[in-house]
């Protein structure tokens, strides 16, 4: 299963090498924000192309967060149930969810290569503003975003499905997270919770 492991390292670098560039887009988003503030309130003279600019920024930045989030396991899940299911029926659940997260986001990523080539094809521009800014750009965030996500949803996937299966493997992620974290989950193998006794 080195294989496997190889393949969640590179994964989970690539998702985290995501999230720490994108989170400069928050000192351009906040530096645009100042900006706009001092040149309206204290200078009188407002910039039109502000409040697009951030707009994009922070459209971008959401978008892109999600592969670094849900490499993370920081999207929303309720805990009433889940929480109170062994290792196997967690896997179970988990490959449930990933298994359908994969079509949904295969569609999706189809329909946001169509709505970006399209947005270049016409060479589309914002009708928001004076600015008019073109979008196209934009907009082919949104398909690089959901193929990000459906690269780590691939890696959540595997390590649920060989969870389930009772695969030992060594997941990279293990190491990372606290006591609050079942680490049966992580390692089918029960090395982790070993480890942390000895």
């Amino acid at each position: 299963m080195r294989l496997l492991t190889r393949y969640l390292v590179l994964q989970d670098g690539l998702s985290d090498f995501v999230g720490r560039a994108i989170s400069w887009l928050v000192l351009g988003l906040i530096g645009v924000l100042m900006l706009e503030i001092v040149a309206r309130y204290f200078l009188n003279s407002p910039t039109i192309w502000a409040h697009e600019t951030s707009t994009m920024l922070y459209g971008a930045f959401c978008i892109l967060a999600g592969t670094y989030t849900l490499r993370h396991r920081g999207h929303v899940r309720s805990e009433v149930i889940y929480g109170a299911l062994n290792t196997r029926w967690k896997a179970l659940m988990d490959t449930i969810i990933f298994a359908m997260g994969l079509v949904v986001l295969a569609v999706f990523l189809d329909m946001a290569i169509d709505f970006a080539a399209h947005s270049w094809e016409v060479r589309e521009y914002s009708n928001k503003s004076i600015w008019q800014p073109p979008i196209y750009p934009i907009k082919t965030v949104i398909p690089v975003a959901v193929g990000l996500l459906l690269l780590q949803n691939i890696a959540e996937f595997l390590r649920a499905f060989f969870t389930l299966l009772g695969v030992r493997y060594e997941d990279p992620r293990a190491l990372e997270f606290g006591e609050d974290v079942d680490l049966e989950m992580l390692d089918p193998a029960g090395d982790a919770e070993q480890g942390t006794k000895a």
